[in-house]
């Protein structure tokens, strides 16, 4: 399907939806390009709205999965710190519901098999579920993957292959799919009786109250809370036991949703009815505290073109650090490009040589950033901080970086 625009909320189907927040026109976050495909890039409108009906937050501007995720250059697994998490969130898993040899743990996104890498016990039958191209490195470290976008169909190819999933896990991936309800529907599929369901995603609170616009783009289609979750799970077949919130996600502070099947055997906890109450309190259903939140974005923007303006005027020169999908975001937002920006360091080989989609920033290897070693580098993966502060050559040699969220700063 090409890139199209929704008239119905993906949850409740009321076409009663505000726009709060625009970004303006922006590439697909993840398109990084060679030099020759400049002239090919395309933008499409970066617009969030607010169902009046269920509360959620969501954009009507669908670009195609297969442009977002047919030549997909993000792997999981270059971030160490994430690759921790991961391991950690698998290790729990396996211990708190007891899983054992032969039991099917599927993961949907499964990237470069990052998660399903984490599973440590002897004899477990790990599955993915991947639509684009690092399928391959999943398949290359050994994992079982199933190519293409998950739905009933495949739900049911997966069951008869291997049998029904005791976890399926959908971490950074459920706020990604445009016909949720008929990914959802797929659920109850492929999962066992007993078998369990978690979604770890961006959470919407934090994402107002800290203003982290820049995980806005278009791979996020939805920004999550449990207030529409709840009876959208409930339409599905499915119903939430326990949430959680999580400091450290793969796009920043993120909340940890377990799901069973319609009477499946865990109890439902107090934090399900805690979150929907903190979530009421907080004015999930209030447009205004949404507006306020955007012109908060502005008064960021702002700034942090000031800062940056003001370090150059001194003769310092700056580049960036990182290369996440989100950081396209802030990039093209704020409108940094080749002329603030003098190259952006990343770990990751298979975007190194390339350009930032829509700034044209080039992106190098942290060696060759090194070389450069500009005076300031502005952080794009903020969310990591703690860990560069730590271990970045760059910090060692006396680099500061530019943190531009939750309001603009310079560290050390």
């Amino acid at each position: 399907m090409p890139a199209h625009k929704n008239s119905h909320c993906r949850y409740c189907g009321s076409t009663r939806l505000d726009k709060f927040l625009s970004l303006g026109e922006h590439p697909p976050s993840n398109s990084f390009l060679r030099p020759d495909q400049i002239s090919l890039e395309k933008r499409y409108p970066l617009e969030v709205y607010l169902c009046a009906d269920c509360y959620l937050a969501q954009l009507i501007d669908v670009v195609a999965a297969e442009e977002i995720f047919g030549d997909y250059l993000y792997l999981s697994s270059t971030s160490k710190a994430l690759k921790n998490h991961y391991a950690a969130l698998a290790s729990d898993v396996t211990a708190r519901f007891g899983l054992k040899a032969g039991d099917v743990v599927v993961d949907i996104g499964c990237n470069d098999g990052v998660l399903l890498s984490g599973y440590s016990l002897p004899g477990l039958v790990p599955v993915g579920v991947e639509p684009s191209k690092v399928a391959d490195y999943a398949e290359a470290a050994g994992f079982k993957v199933m190519r293409g976008f998950f739905g009933p169909d495949m739900a049911r190819q997966i069951a008869g292959a291997y049998g029904k999933a005791k976890v399926v896990t959908a971490t950074n991936v459920y706020p990604h799919v445009d016909d949720i309800g008929k990914f959802t529907d797929g659920l109850p599929l492929v999962l066992a009786d007993d078998g369990i369901f978690i979604i770890e995603a961006s959470y919407l609170v934090d994402l107002i109250d800290q203003t982290l616009f820049d995980t806005i783009y278009h791979e996020h289609l939805c920004y999550l809370s449990l207030t529409p979750m709840v009876p959208f799970f409930g339409r599905h077949g499915l119903e939430i036991f326990a949430v959680e919130k999580v400091p450290f996600g793969a796009s920043g502070p993120a909340i940890r949703v377990w799901a069973q099947k319609q009477g499946g055997p865990q109890k439902i906890q107090p934090s399900v009815a805690q979150m929907l109450v903190g979530e009421k309190l907080w004015g999930v259903g209030d447009l205004a505290r949404y507006r306020r939140y955007s012109a908060q974005v502005e008064k960021i923007r702002a700034e942090l073109l000031k800062l940056i303006d003001s370090l150059r005027a001194s003769g310092a020169r700056v580049g960036a650090y990182g290369a996440p999908a989100k950081g396209n975001t802030l990039l093209n937002y704020v409108g940094l490009t080749t002329d603030r920006i003098e190259g952006i360091a990343e770990t990751n080989k298979i975007k190194q040589g390339l350009l930032a989609p829509g700034s044209h920033i080039p992106v190098v290897s942290e060696e060759e950033f090194l070389s450069r070693m500009p005076q300031y580098a502005l952080l794009l993966t903020w969310n990591y901080l703690d860990f560069f502060l730590k271990n970045s050559d760059y910090i060692k040699r006396g680099g500061r970086f530019i943190v531009p969220i939750p309001e603009p700063r310079i560290v050390p």
